[in-house]
């Protein structure tokens, strides 16, 4: 293997290490990095929040893990950042090969993050951890297809449903809200299709969706 990405397996294999069993490698941090991981640790505290854990012991297990897989995502992200950067203007097959390296360390780490997960808690509540990794895309977007779709037969929802919790695993490795997003984007394009294929009419389903609103809105105004 080339000495490139024999480094850049290095740098995931550590990240994941760190991301597994949560451990600090440096005594002093940067102010930056000090302020990241409060930044990280806040946004696992407002997840595991939702979870209602009434054992403080659990409750910091949990938020200890999902903080460490964020800072695992970055440093994975940061080190195929840097490989592609370094082989910026060259082929394009180490590029390909570089991303897909990198892909793969980001799989194990999940992986890794939802078996230490499991340990602790339902399979709901992992469900529900994920939701908070990813906004809350799956229960939003599979919302407004009812909305926009209320005719929807029982297979066509199971469908969708599955495409967006397929997107969520995905989005769930993203290193920014554009990717997360974008991963969810790829996915709605799909479900979009099968609609489509199935008979449904999108564009006109939005435009009678948005004039019921006005409508709605119209009549809920104070009459003068």
């Amino acid at each position: 293997m080339n000495a490139p990405f024999t480094r850049v397996l290095l740098l995931a294999a550590g990240a994941l290490l760190t991301a597994a069993v949560g451990v600090d490698a440096a005594q002093d941090l940067s102010p930056d990095e000090a302020a990241y991981r409060q930044v990280v640790r806040g946004r696992a505290e407002k997840i595991v929040t939702q979870l209602q854990l009434s054992d403080p012991a659990q409750a910091e297990r949990v938020t200890t893990l999902i903080a460490d897989y964020y800072r695992g995502l970055r440093d994975l992200h940061d080190a195929r950042d840097a490989q592609l950067e370094e082989l910026a203007g060259g082929d394009e097959q180490p590029r390909t090969l570089a991303k897909h390296e990198s892909q793969l360390a980001l799989q194990k780490q999940r992986r890794t993050f939802l078996a230490g997960l499991s340990a602790d808690l339902s399979a709901e509540q992992v469900d529900r951890v994920k939701d908070g990794l990813t906004y809350g895309v799956v229960g939003v977007t599979m919302g407004a297809y009812r909305e926009l779709l209320p005719g929807l037969t029982d297979e066509e929802q199971r469908y969708i449903y599955a495409n967006l919790v397929e997107a969520r695993d995905y989005a769930m490795e993203g290193g920014s809200s554009h990717e997360k997003h974008g991963w969810f984007g790829k996915y709605k394009g799909r479900i979009n299709n099968y609609l489509s294929a199935r008979g449904y009419d999108l564009k006109q389903a939005e435009r009678e969706l948005a004039e019921h609103e006005q409508q709605a809105a119209n009549q809920s105004k104070p009459q003068e």
